[in-house]
């Protein structure tokens, strides 16, 4: 098969595999390697582990080499309210998966509590809306079902809750607990409930290097449980060097660096421990940027672990 050939294919093989149809099931969560450093993507609650005012924006090539693969851009904001407890956030993203494409917006919610002195719990909530286009002319094909393109929108609402301290962190979340048709070209489409149980703990090595694993479990209906397990080592609290193994048999690493006292950069790449669709090695590049603001007296820059 000619090279031009296996990238068309790969394309409809993406499509056909991931949202083909689209009307018939949902488009997957977009997945993310860096998520232990920005995991609002994954729990609503994350946002009051952190004091600071941050955003963050990640861009996400996958599976390259496959034509039609996922790429995504997202970018996430939250900030404490005074002394409240209460944290805000917005976050949003595009993808674009062969034949879908999706846009999405998010409001986000929490309010954490003080157990002990050492130990908070949080609850976060995500109501938001996303829009789908859904390019089905590009097949060409003379199935009634794709002789025209569309467009759909659903209203989507999680949840999270966080139990951390400054050294260990436990959390539960659906971050698509419940979905909402707007037309009933979206009552057409199936959505599929998730959720993550995560936990993770720092260790002190020594003076300059500290180690924090932690792990992910996933849930998602008719899939049954994955898991992600994860190392991360943080040399003089400037280098985040990880890797990470996740259950469906891929492999990442990551390098994050603490540019300045506010700005940390990152850099992930994944890829598969086997061949993948159509046996080509498709591996995933990912980077991410992550400001944190200082310019209220009350909101101290501290180096975040978490």
């Amino acid at each position: 098969m000619k090279k031009c050939s296996v990238a068309v294919f790969g394309a409809w093989l993406v499509g056909a595999v991931c949202y083909l149809p689209a009307r018939a099931q949902q488009q997957q969560d977009p997945q993310y390697a860096q998520y232990m450093f920005n995991g609002i993507v994954i729990n609503p609650a994350y946002g009051s582990m952190d004091e600071s005012t941050s955003l963050t924006v990640v861009a996400r090539d996958q599976w390259v080499g496959i034509a039609g693969a996922p790429k995504t851009a997202a970018f996430t904001f939250y900030t404490p309210v005074h002394e409240s407890g209460t944290t805000i956030g917005f976050t949003g993203l595009t993808e674009k998966v062969i034949p879908v494409t999706q846009t999405a917006f998010n409001l986000h919610v929490s309010q954490r509590v003080m157990l002990n002195q050492h130990t908070y719990l949080a609850l976060g909530l995500k109501v938001g809306m996303a829009q789908f286009s859904e390019n089905d002319q590009q097949f060409n094909t003379t199935d009634p079902v794709y002789a025209k393109n569309i467009t759909y929108m659903r209203t989507d609402v999680g949840f999270g809750f966080m139990l951390f301290t400054e050294r260990f962190y436990l959390g539960l979340s659906s971050p698509s607990f419940q979905q909402f048709a707007s037309s009933k070209t979206a009552e057409k489409t199936i959505y599929q409930r998730r959720w993550y149980l995560q936990g993770g703990y720092l260790f002190d090595m020594n003076d300059n290097l500290k180690f924090k694993p932690n792990v992910m479990l996933r849930q998602v209906y008719g899939n049954g449980i994955q898991f992600d397990l994860n190392a991360n080592f943080l040399v003089k609290n400037v280098v985040w060097v990880g890797a990470s193994y996740r259950s469906e048999k891929i492999v990442n690493g990551i390098l994050q660096v603490q540019a300045t006292k506010n700005l940390q950069v990152g850099y992930a790449y994944d890829f598969p421990m086997s061949d993948n669709l159509l046996g080509m090695q498709g591996g995933s590049h990912e980077l991410m940027m992550n400001y944190r603001f200082s310019f209220s007296k009350w909101k101290v820059v501290a180096p975040r672990y978490f």
